[in-house]
């Protein structure tokens, strides 16, 4: 995925939540930074529990905003914790557009042996929730093509940053299933026809096994 865009209106929606949060710590304010489309990371010098506890009063409002609790994080914690949570930080890293302030992030950089330590438990872990779903789903086709719905998100993100980390590019879904296709042997017809189902494209309830089986054959 590239560099994260917003439009004026999340710009403007990320603006009001730097806005609650400089009131909420005042000079311990360090940063905010966006990196979904309504999701964003904050870092203070400190938190507090009295901080969750304003912030709890502010999230109703913010959910008006069509924006998730952002992460908060002391400068310290997300130094300390790059290598516990490689994809997530690295994803914050590459992606992310400052709202607010100066984010932490001079020379902070995510080793590959800690992005590839944790691709591994990732894709196992996708790997046997499906195995779990699919028979959960009782051979139901529409159970299985919500099965498959929610699986996307987590799929596209692990075979970018599989693609990423071989050195190939990962910013289309094109990109993407091209990897899948060349390293890691996926069917890319399957890959990509998967990829664009958020996107509103019509799925064909009876191509549950096929998509399933690809992403099954992820290792």
């Amino acid at each position: 995925m590239p560099v994260l865009v917003l439009s004026d209106e999340r710009r403007g929606a990320f603006e009001k939540l730097a806005a609650d949060l400089q009131r909420m710590f005042g000079g311990r304010f360090v940063s905010l930074v966006a990196y979904e489309a309504r999701r964003a990371a904050a870092f203070a010098d400190s938190i507090s529990v009295a901080d969750l506890a304003a912030a709890a009063r502010m999230a109703d409002g913010w959910a008006r905003l069509d924006l998730a609790v952002p992460l908060l994080l002391t400068p310290t914690e997300f130094r300390r914790s790059l290598d516990t949570f490689p994809i997530e930080y690295g994803t914050i890293l590459r992606r992310h557009v400052v709202i607010a302030g100066t984010p932490p992030f001079d020379g902070a950089t995510v080793a590959d042996a800690d992005a590839r330590r944790a691709l591994e438990v990732l894709a196992k872990g996708h790997l046997l929730h499906l195995r779990a779903g699919a028979i959960a789903t009782g051979g139901r086709a529409t159970a299985g093509r919500d099965l498959i719905a929610a699986s996307i998100d987590p799929f596209r993100a692990l075979l970018a940053n599989a693609a990423r980390l071989a050195g190939h590019a990962a910013d289309t879904d094109d990109d993407i299933a091209a990897f899948g296709a060349s390293g890691l042997d996926l069917p890319a017809d399957t890959v990509r026809g998967l990829l664009v189902i958020d996107d509103g494209a019509e799925f064909d309830p009876s191509a549950v096994k096929g998509v399933l089986g690809a992403q099954m054959n992820l290792r």
